[in-house]
């Protein structure tokens, strides 16, 4: 059997076998003020799977495009707890950053929040991540393309 043709039959079984989606998990965050006498903020970060935002980037970030500010890392139950910087402007997000794709934008807490009512705003924006045989689809198709072109009549020359 011509290896061309081979491969374009392994290609048709794959694209039968290749599971119809791919799962992707967004990043989902908590922010609240602890107690009306500090000015500490409590962080909570999880992906939406419930594993938590382990060793995520946290920063407050200007709305003016300025330089962030690093706030630190969440620990290994996605939780961080900070005080606002001097410089910080309430007007400013805090950002999680999880790593590629896994970003969470908060707007800070009023200073007459409640520590019974978080401030949330979860804007991340989840990206596909291919699991096991997603990536076989493609090949897949690459591989009927190839013999469709092995199969084409040919004029002879």
């Amino acid at each position: 059997m011509k290896p061309l043709l081979f491969s374009g039959l392994v290609g048709l079984v794959g694209l039968g076998l290749a599971p119809a989606q791919v799962r992707a998990h967004a990043i989902e965050s908590s922010l609240e003020r602890l107690t009306s006498l500090t000015d500490s903020l409590r962080l909570e970060s999880q992906f939406s799977s419930g594993e938590p935002a382990g060793d995520a980037a946290v920063r407050l970030v200007p709305l003016d495009g300025g330089s962030p500010i690093e706030l630190g890392r969440t620990d290994a139950a996605g939780t961080i707890v900070f005080t606002l910087p001097p410089q910080a402007s309430r007007q400013w997000e805090v950002q999680v950053d999880a790593g590629p794709g896994h970003r969470d934008y908060l707007e800070l807490p009023e200073a007459t929040a409640t520590p019974s009512l978080p401030a949330r705003v979860s804007r991340s924006h989840p990206y596909a991540q291919a699991e096991g045989w997603a990536f076989l689809p493609p090949l897949g198709v690459l591989a009927v393309a190839g013999l469709a072109g092995m199969l084409r009549p040919r004029r002879p020359s």
